[in-house]
């Protein structure tokens, strides 16, 4: 939007998280704490005058606030006053919490029709798009992804086994790498896709350019 709308011409997009310090490592926490880890990436984008088929192609939006609980650090937080105490402190109300099988449920069920959009939109099949970059919540949603859009396993990346979700960072890390591995190059097109706290997804279509 704001290449579009001539407010700037090259954007640095910073992505870091540090989940470590901030998660509940007991056997009460287990659930979330061996899923997430730390990272940071950064993608420069660019506006260009070019009549080659480059770029963002389509992106597609959504949230819907009746799964906020879902996945979520209650404290501190605004609706309290103070917002946050002693006893939410010991109650352990300042560490994130997740309802994994909602947020699965859930996951399963939005990243294949906002895929969906994204190739109505554009016009595109799912054998145009050269590779398929999930935000790296968790593999078992991922695979499910892939499993029910009948994607080959090479066209959906995967780095979650190595590094943990990383949030934010997940999906221009793994761009990083599927660039360094040579999976796409310029001219690629790829399918970034993701679904977070909010409950909020979406997905973007975009061809790789030099």
């Amino acid at each position: 939007a704001y290449i579009r709308s001539g407010l700037a011409n090259r954007i640095l997009i910073a992505c870091a998280e540090v989940h470590s310090t901030g998660l509940d490592i007991s056997t009460t926490g287990r659930d979330v704490a061996v899923i997430f880890g730390d990272g940071a990436a950064c993608v420069c984008v660019e506006g260009i005058e070019t009549d080659e088929d480059i770029g963002v192609m389509a992106s597609a939006l959504h949230a819907n606030g009746k799964f906020a609980g879902s996945l979520m650090v209650e404290a501190a937080t605004s609706k309290q006053n103070p917002r946050i105490t002693v006893e939410m402190i010991e109650e352990g109300r300042h560490y994130p919490v997740m309802d994994g099988k909602t947020i699965f449920k859930e996951a399963v069920r939005s990243l294949p029709a906002v895929t969906q959009e994204i190739l109505e939109k554009t016009g595109l099949s799912l054998d145009d798009i050269d590779l398929f970059i999930p935000h790296q919540a968790n593999m078992r949603i991922n695979q499910f992804f892939a499993h029910s859009m009948k994607l080959p396993e090479e066209k959906v990346f995967h780095n979650i086994q190595r590094y943990g979700n990383t949030t934010a960072a997940s999906i221009p890390l793994a761009l990083d790498e599927a660039l360094e591995m040579d999976i796409i190059r310029d001219g690629s097109l790829v399918l970034f896709l993701g679904l977070g706290a909010g409950l909020t997804w979406g997905a973007v279509a975009c061809r790789l350019g030099g």
